[in-house]
């Protein structure tokens, strides 16, 4: 299977209504230069004044990003967004993920330089455990964006836990 990217986490495991979710929060809480250069990109790549789209609601910057979800000069717009969505909205889920696989950490996020990736068989039992209290679209979502964002320094993530996101991706 294909890497997951920021794109394909957002266009083939999130619905419309999660992805509205995941790009409205990066919108409302993301920090600022990321937003700021998120709107800088979309005024350019649809020919609007940067100030109109600064004024626009969350929502509306939202609908106008997802519309640019084929446009690989996003990638790492996208990439927070998830970051974002994950570390905020979706907290809950992080942290029952991390608690099941022993991880240190403050509402998700990681609290130790130190600690031990999950095991592929240690993702299967977290899932098992999870799914009952999440719904499967937001745990492949997490799953594949976890592969991606820790993988960069940690391959052991992605070997763990994409193999389990293209599992969910089946079921959905």
């Amino acid at each position: 299977m294909a890497d997951w990217t920021g794109r394909r986490i957002l266009r083939e495991l999130s619905d419309q209504t999660l992805r509205q979710k995941i790009l409205t929060t990066f919108f409302r809480k993301g920090d600022d230069h990321a937003r700021h250069l998120a709107i800088a990109a979309l005024s350019a790549s649809l020919r609007f004044r940067p100030d109109t789209l600064r004024k626009a609601a969350a929502e509306r910057k939202a609908e106008l990003l997802a519309s640019r979800l084929s446009a690989p000069e996003f990638e790492e717009t996208f990439d927070n967004a998830l970051m974002v969505y994950h570390t905020s909205d979706a907290k809950e889920m992080l942290g029952a993920f991390l608690d099941q696989w022993h991880i240190p950490h403050v509402d998700g996020s990681i609290e130790v330089d130190e600690y031990q990736p999950p095991t592929p068989e240690a993702v299967d039992q977290a899932v098992a455990l999870l799914r009952e209290r999440f719904p499967i679209r937001d745990i492949a979502v997490y799953l594949a964006t976890a592969g991606l964002l820790m993988g960069v320094s940690i391959p052991e993530w992605r070997a763990a836990t994409w193999p389990a996101a293209d599992k969910l991706a089946s079921e959905l």
